[in-house]
């Protein structure tokens, strides 16, 4: 009997686990934060495959299609709920709650997927809005599905990151791979963890460490290897209904929704880390300058726009905000003066 086209020359990988990029910290008095790593979290079971802290990784994608193998979106996650929004930036899928129409949470008993516009510079839980007590709880994702060739068992593990250079990066990266041999799957791949030094103008230079995709092969091996067919395979979909826990730790995701976490939660001290930040105040002013702002007018534009706090001087209102949001501002910022440096010489 001839197999089904279509169907039997189809398989189907179970996912095997997750690889992380951080550890949840955990101090006296102070609720659990994601740190950053330089190397793979990897499973106990198997580091004597990869090593205890590796910062590179021998994979395979074993399917073409992008959006299944590295999906990205914008999600917000409930303690409760898990899952309850996601976003590319202009439309989103959201868990509302029938009874009020907000947004689900712990309160919920009935909810409705339904469709909405998206847009992460206004959105409260992207933004948070300090009147109606909503923290941020909106990030980007990018789940990564690959195969562990040199590790036991068949299937797929996932690899979740927040990091925008890293989106990036994986992107660029695929793309360019891509180009040279002329498909992405079955192709053997590095998958490293590299540091890399940041410095957004006005922003105090920082290291952070970014994802690479890259061949040790020659280009000629690579293209061999690329004109043999790829075996079909179906990937699972990327595991996303729960929150990845060193992106989101849930103790985070319980305080933001009014849950109790403990007595830690109890403690001023125990507001999660923020990712430092800087701006250079002397190239502020003189951005400000340029574009006839006073410093009580950037402070109400930073006040409308994010909703922190006006008391203070400026300096002071700019601590409030996250290393996100100081980044947006030092990019408004320099599109006000170059405006208005074509304005001057146009």
């Amino acid at each position: 009997m001839a197999p089904i086209k279509g169907v039997s020359d189809i398989r189907r990988l179970p996912r095997l686990g997750k690889i992380r990029l951080g550890i949840k910290v955990e101090e006296p008095k102070k609720h659990p934060y994601p740190r950053a790593t330089d190397y793979f979290v990897i499973p106990d079971d198997i580091k004597k495959y990869v090593g205890d802290k590796p910062k590179e990784l021998q994979i395979l994608f074993p399917v073409e299609d992008t959006e299944v193998f590295a999906p990205q979106f914008l999600k917000c996650y409930s303690f409760t709920q898990g899952l309850v929004c996601r976003g590319d930036g202009v439309k989103a899928t959201r868990k509302v709650d029938v009874e009020t129409g907000d947004i689900a949470n712990h309160t919920t008993e009935q909810w409705v997927f339904k469709e909405m516009t998206c847009d992460p510079d206004t959105c409260p839980q992207a933004v948070g809005d300090p009147e109606m007590s909503i923290r941020p709880q909106c990030r980007r994702v990018m789940n990564l599905l690959f195969v562990l060739p040199n590790v036991p068992g068949l299937g797929v593990w996932q690899l979740d990151t927040s990091s925008f250079f890293s989106i990036v990066n994986i992107n660029s990266c695929l793309d360019v791979i891509r180009g040279l041999c002329g498909r992405i799957a079955g192709i053997p791949l590095t998958l490293s963890l590299e540091p890399r030094e940041v410095t957004p103008p006005g922003i105090k230079k920082k290291t952070v460490h970014v994802l690479h995709l890259r061949s040790n092969l020659k280009l000629a091996d690579l293209q061999r290897i690329a004109a043999k067919p790829p075996a079909k395979a179906l990937m699972p979909p990327a595991e996303e209904e729960e929150a990845p826990e060193d992106l989101f730790p849930p103790e985070i995701l319980a305080e933001a929704e009014g849950l109790p976490v403990g007595e830690a939660a109890q403690e001023q001290e125990g507001e999660p880390e923020k990712e430092a930040f800087h701006i250079d105040l002397t190239w502020l002013n003189e951005s400000l300058n340029e574009i006839k702002w006073t410093e009580d007018t950037a402070k109400t534009w930073l006040v409308s726009k994010y909703k922190v706090s006006p008391a203070g001087t400026l300096g002071e209102v700019i601590k409030r905000l996250t290393r996100e949001q100081a980044e947006q501002f030092v990019h408004e910022m320099q599109e006000r003066v170059a405006k208005k440096q074509l304005e001057l010489f146009g």
